[in-house]
């Protein structure tokens, strides 16, 4: 597979995914009325279908045999329902935001939506250990994946609040499922995979392996670590630029913009301090530069010294997505070479799983708003809702990143070949 066909695979998703997560709380909590409290249930609830669901649909996936390969005909069913789920989210009719319906609509909404969202994430996931198979096509390919992930993130999150502003979150939904579309066509067309390929491992018996590998837990903790914090930054920017920073809706657009625009250049650089340093080192780099910048968010006082910081944040968060690719393959193929069979959708969904999993963590965040600060939601912000979300956006998310930081070091294997 050429990599700018792989890389249009992951444009697709993060226009979703990253609107989604990033505006869900918004809409529902200020535009809707939902509880935060209700909204940290839901997703907590959710983790725990996710706990099921994840590792299931991995294991299935590494066991699909057919002509098309393993991840094609499951990224083919995938695809569509994800696009309409997400698409029923943004899409809330007026019976359902009656208060004694919409907490239900939120709930079965993000049960739908998330559960397509795995079957598509880790297919996609699960293509890039095999499709490249050394250390500078991963390094080189890996850097176009977040590149082409950035342009998503600049679209689907930083231009965002000026689409919903214009037309409504609906129209923004529909906006961003039709340019994803055409992104994944481009995608699915160049998938080609070893029909032959595929894990003859029963379910029990290819996790208790997956679980036993010491170098997996540690980057998988790490990941959910880094994805707790950059999730927490990307949800709570919204209304940081609201009530910390005193600016109109639409100057989110600028706080993202200051990320994306300097993360954009840097997956090319950390691409290539991946194969200069090696892995290990760039990866561990990465994290401390990110962690130390999102401490850097507790004080801003205006627009510009906010743009500063973020385009620090926006250089750390390319390291990490670059090497953390790079760091992941590595551990898949360390296993391959010890069993004898590669079971990439195994190790993408369990990563899925402790991804979606900060999904709970940042709704448990949000929760803590509450007993902390007093806000409960935007018809009742409490006495200080500017220094809450402060807290939110910079404490909560440093002191994970550079925890994770921490845990980088406890990685058994440098990454060089």
């Amino acid at each position: 597979m050429k990599p700018w066909r792989y890389a249009s695979g992951q444009l697709g998703l993060t226009l979703v995914s990253e609107s989604f997560g990033t505006y869900l709380a918004f809409f529902y909590l200020e535009r809707l009325g939902l509880s935060a409290a209700f909204y940290a249930l839901a997703r907590t609830a959710y983790a725990f279908w996710d706990a099921v669901n994840d590792p299931l649909l991995g294991h299935l996936s590494d066991r699909t045999k057919t002509p098309w390969g393993r991840r094609r005909p499951w990224l083919l069913l995938g695809i569509p329902l994800f696009l309409l789920f997400y698409l029923l989210v943004f899409w809330v009719p007026d019976w359902a935001r009656n208060p004694g319906v919409l907490p239900y609509y939120f709930a079965l909404a993000i049960v739908l939506y998330e559960t397509a969202a795995t079957v598509v994430w880790t297919n996609h996931g699960a293509l890039f250990p095999e499709m490249f198979r050394n250390l500078p096509e991963r390094a080189r390919a890996a850097a176009l994946k977040r590149g082409t992930e950035l342009f998503g993130l600049i679209l689907g999150i930083a231009l965002a609040p000026v689409v919903y502003a214009q037309v409504g979150f609906f129209g923004m939904a529909l906006l961003f499922a039709g340019l994803s579309l055409f992104a994944f066509l481009f995608f699915l067309g160049g998938v080609a995979e070893d029909p032959r390929a595929g894990s003859g491992l029963g379910l029990l018996p290819s996790f208790r392996l997956v679980l036993g590998n010491r170098a997996f837990w540690v980057a998988a903790l790490v990941g959910l670590l880094f994805e707790f914090g950059r999730t927490v930054i990307q949800t709570g920017m919204a209304f940081y630029a609201k009530y910390s920073l005193g600016l109109p809706e639409a100057a989110t657009t600028f706080l993202f913009a200051a990320v994306f625009l300097v993360a954009l250049p840097s997956v090319f650089l950390w691409g290539r301090l991946a194969q200069a340093l090696g892995g290990k080192r760039a990866w561990r780099l990465a994290h401390l530069l990110m962690g130390l910048a999102a401490l850097l968010l507790f004080l801003p006082q205006s627009l510009p010294a906010a743009l500063l910081v973020g385009a620090l944040v926006g250089a750390g968060f390319a390291g990490v997505r670059v090497t953390g690719e790079v760091v992941m393959a590595k551990v898949i193929d360390l296993d391959a070479e010890r069993t004898g069979t590669r079971r990439e959708g195994a190790y993408y969904s369990l990563v899925g799983l402790l991804g979606r999993a900060s999904g709970a963590l940042v709704g448990l965040s949000f929760a803590l708003l509450g007993p902390l600060f007093g806000y409960v939601s935007g018809e009742n912000p409490g006495p200080n809702p500017g220094l809450a979300f402060r807290f939110l956006l910079s404490v909560v998310p440093g002191a994970a990143i550079l925890l994770a930081y921490g845990l980088t070091a406890l990685f058994p294997h440098e990454v060089r070949e």
